[in-house]
């Protein structure tokens, strides 16, 4: 079921009045439904557009689901203390806080793609580096990364609906890339983009990606990279799924990147795919690759 909010709910999570948030209601700057007793109900991603659009500062995050006062920092421009704070709560393992810092930057104005590239990336390499001094860091950066998968999944459902018209991007890893969190990280940055996202996920033959391209009519076709078991094979596999994409896809581009792509490996597959260094860089290229439309502001 869709979670929604009462306006008295989000008035005060946002340190506004009831009267003037039923206001934004009527006048059509806050979508809102009503109940069968005519009340107004917000659906969360809505209330998140609101909040993003108008740079409304959330005082209440316990009223839209976000955690305590004292679980998101008071200050959501400080980069690397917010990057800090995530590596703590993700090596404690707390689920709640780190879903809460999470969601609360994108609640606060970043776009996914600045989340995934500053400070989750961030944690996580540092995560990445603990088994080095004992093996229950291993344990310690699985639990990390299958909670950043719950809570960037979550993530997506407080993002707006896409457009009717939006393009389809769809994406993989490829079929000795077992790493779930790079392609789903590509896929919400694509989905804040504007793009309707179709995210296959790891170990994913590259025939299935082309399928999958020319079933949605795709005009962008990423794959995410993270590690790479047999170069030749690899370049192998995307000079054979930029050919088919050229030959049917009709307008497809094909996007690579993670951290297995080398500035050598860069420079052989950069003629038949466009190679992106971040998120950032593949939000930029699909916002290029969209209809000349207003492109999801959300």
């Amino acid at each position: 079921m869709e979670q929604t909010l009462s306006p008295s709910q989000l008035a005060r999570s946002i340190g506004v009045s009831e009267s003037s948030l039923k206001r934004w209601v009527d006048d059509g700057a806050l979508s809102a439904v009503r109940t069968v007793g005519g009340h107004r109900r917000i659906p969360m991603n809505e209330a998140v557009r609101f909040i993003r659009s108008i740079g409304a500062t959330v005082v209440r995050p316990d009223l839209i689901g976000l955690g305590s006062v004292s679980d998101v920092p008071s200050d959501w421009t400080d980069a690397q203390g917010i990057s800090d704070r995530l590596y703590r709560v993700l090596e404690a393992g707390d689920l709640l806080r780190s879903r809460s810092l999470i969601h609360g930057m994108y609640v606060a104005g970043w776009s996914p793609a600045k989340i995934f590239d500053l400070p989750l990336r961030s944690a996580m390499e540092k995560l990445g580096t603990l088994w080095v001094h004992a093996e229950w860091g291993i344990v310690v950066e699985h639990r990390a990364t299958n909670i950043v998968i719950q809570s960037i999944s979550q993530l997506r459902a407080l993002m707006p609906d896409h457009r009717p018209e939006a393009p389809y991007a769809v994406g993989c890893a490829l079929e000795c890339d077992p790493y779930l969190l790079p392609s789903l990280a590509a896929s919400v940055t694509l989905a804040h983009a504007g793009f309707s996202d179709v995210n296959l996920g790891p170990v994913t033959p590259g025939r299935l990606l082309t399928n999958a391209a020319e079933h949605y009519k795709a005009r962008v076709a990423w794959l995410s990279v993270s590690t790479i078991a047999d170069e030749p094979a690899f370049i192998a596999s995307v000079d054979a799924i930029a050919e088919r994409l050229t030959m049917s896809a009709a307008g497809c581009r094909l996007v690579v990147g993670g951290r297995a792509i080398t500035p050598e490996l860069r420079a052989r597959i950069s003629p038949v795919a466009s190679v992106c260094g971040g998120m950032d860089d593949l939000e930029s290229l699909g916002r290029s690759l969209l209809p000349s439309t207003k492109p999801n502001a959300g």
